[in-house]
């Protein structure tokens, strides 16, 4: 079975760390990274060529939508997924305009962002 190559972006490094222990018990994922800013994920997808970036919305430094398309116009085959607390400050259509690939709420279920990992194109 090929695994979904996942890069975790945020500025939090405990909600990575929960993040990515619920995502590791997917049995078609793993987490090949962590960053915790859009500069470093930028830097650490070069390097780990990960199939999906969940990269946290709001971050010092690079935030995740200016990242997540510079991220998308040098690897055209990553999907970003913006992750984010605060749903209402975002519009999902620009995001897919951008080349990014949905829009999720940090307090989603787990299963739900895995579901959206696996999709071509998350909600």
């Amino acid at each position: 079975m090929t695994r979904i190559r996942v890069l975790l972006v945020d500025d939090n490094a405990g909600f990575r760390q929960r993040l990515a222990r619920l995502l590791q018990m997917e049995q078609d994922m793993e987490i090949v990274g962590e960053a915790a800013d859009g500069s470093e994920a930028i830097a650490r997808a070069r390097e780990l060529r990960p199939d999906v970036v969940l990269m946290d919305f709001r971050m010092a430094g690079m935030d995740g939508v200016t990242a997540g398309r510079l991220l998308v116009q040098e690897h055209p085959s990553v999907r970003v997924l913006i992750l984010t607390a605060y749903p209402g400050a975002l519009d999902r259509d620009r995001l897919r305009r951008d080349g990014l690939a949905g829009l999720l709420i940090k307090d989603q279920p787990a299963a739900e962002i895995a579901a959206a990992i696996r999709l071509p194109q998350a909600s």
